[in-house]
């Protein structure tokens, strides 16, 4: 009988011990440590990582970055429950809750949403991230837009912004962004 109990209050410590964060948070500020996520992510990759291409009210579209060796359109997705702030033109990593719906773009809810550090550039006034949020602003497409390439002409002082279309009109666009504030 002795025995038994031992048993049965080892298994009552061990399941009150235990607990799941069920709770969902979004990341809208400025963090730039993507390994600082929420417990229920921590050890999972992002369902997604790209740049912000697009953001309407609570939502941002995430575009992967166009892969050369890929005959595919890159992934793109609409996630909404994003905070006011501003996100376009920054590289993020996002994880979602809830379903994935299967569409193009994807569409999901957020659950944490991590802005990467992009590198400074040596003699660039703007940060890559505002060369492509400017570069994208002068744009008035449908297409959804992956970047190719971002690049910092010192000599020019200016941003070579090259921009890929997805879908039926596939193409490319260039802008050249001049590199002040």
């Amino acid at each position: 009988m002795k025995a038994w109990w031992m048993i049965y209050v080892v298994c009552l410590l061990t399941l009150t011990g235990c607990s799941v964060d069920m709770s969902s948070s979004t990341d809208t500020g400025e963090n730039q440590n993507s390994s600082s996520t929420s417990d229920s992510d921590e050890n999972l990759p992002p369902d997604i990582t790209g740049y912000v291409m697009e953001q309407e009210d609570d939502r941002i579209l995430v575009v992967d970055s166009v892969d050369p060796d890929s005959e595919g359109n890159p992934r793109a997705m609409w996630v909404s429950g994003i905070s006011v702030d501003s996100f376009v033109g920054k590289q993020v990593e996002v994880w979602t809750q809830g379903g994935i719906q299967e569409s193009y773009p994807e569409q999901a809810a957020a659950d944490h949403v991590s802005v990467l550090e992009m590198s400074a550039v040596e003699g660039a006034d703007l940060e890559a991230y505002e060369a492509l949020s400017n570069a994208l602003k002068d744009l008035s497409t449908q297409d959804i837009l992956s970047v190719k390439m971002l690049s910092f002409d010192i000599d020019s002082d200016e941003w070579l912004v090259q921009l890929s279309k997805v879908g039926a009109s596939n193409g490319e666009v260039e802008k050249f962004i001049p590199d002040s504030k």
